[in-house]
């Protein structure tokens, strides 16, 4: 399968041609609800093409993104839950951002294979541990000061005291927004990447544009009540 060594240049041609030769490759339209919580994990994806927000929601209906899976990526969450037992549930939903193109491996498959094919072993715990540092950072997020919100009010703030020859743009690194919030760079550049996809700002280098200042006062609007 060409897309596939294309998404997935590192792993080798053994282990690519295993995995191709049990999978199944799927397409689902953007919106698309891949797996939702408290189900058990029939599968576990492996990204070709397009992204997979996978989120949590509160009772209130609020929502909170945990990680992206993008081409090249698998969902930690469904092979972890895999590996659990037929009997585990998946702890979040996952859902198509954009369209997407995955290569579907049965849960009961990637089992066997983790005891086969050790550089899938490998791969599992690099992933996890990328994963994890992602989530910490969602943790920070919500316990320590709602930087989104902050950060949106800073965005709006300084594109208002933008020069007229640069008009709605903020002139300032990742790492300077980061100072001024009292966050890591890392947290922030999160931030900006989602507010870029949703169309409110334009990243550029040591600049962001905010392009939907309405956008921007409709999110603060929504996250303060």
């Amino acid at each position: 399968m060409e897309n596939f060594e294309h998404a997935f240049p590192h792993v080798n041609d053994t282990l690519r041609q295993v995995l191709v030769g049990v999978g199944e490759r799927r397409r689902y339209a953007k919106g698309t609800v891949l797996y939702e919580e408290g189900f058990p994990c029939p599968l576990v994806p492996l990204i070709l093409s397009g992204v997979v927000r996978v989120y949590k929601m509160g009772e209130t209906g609020r929502e909170i993104t945990l990680y992206r899976v993008e081409p090249g990526q698998m969902c930690v969450l469904s092979s972890t839950c895999a590996l659990a037992g037929q009997d585990a549930k998946l702890p979040a939903v996952a859902i198509a951002e954009t369209d997407v193109e995955l290569l579907a491996v049965p849960a009961h498959v990637f089992r066997r294979l983790l005891n086969e094919q050790p550089e899938l072993q490998g791969y599992i715990n690099r992933t996890l541990t990328e994963r994890l540092a992602e989530m910490m950072m969602v943790v920070d997020e919500v316990a320590f000061g709602r930087v989104d919100l902050r950060l949106a009010e800073l965005l709006l703030r300084a594109s208002k005291d933008a020069t007229a020859s640069e008009p709605g743009t903020v002139n300032s690194t990742h790492a300077q927004l980061a100072m001024e919030l009292g966050s890591a760079r890392e947290v922030v550049s999160r931030l900006l990447k989602d507010f870029e996809r949703q169309g409110l700002v334009k990243l550029g280098r040591g600049r962001i544009e905010v392009v939907n200042p309405e956008g921007l006062r409709g999110f603060i609007a929504q996250k303060s009540g």
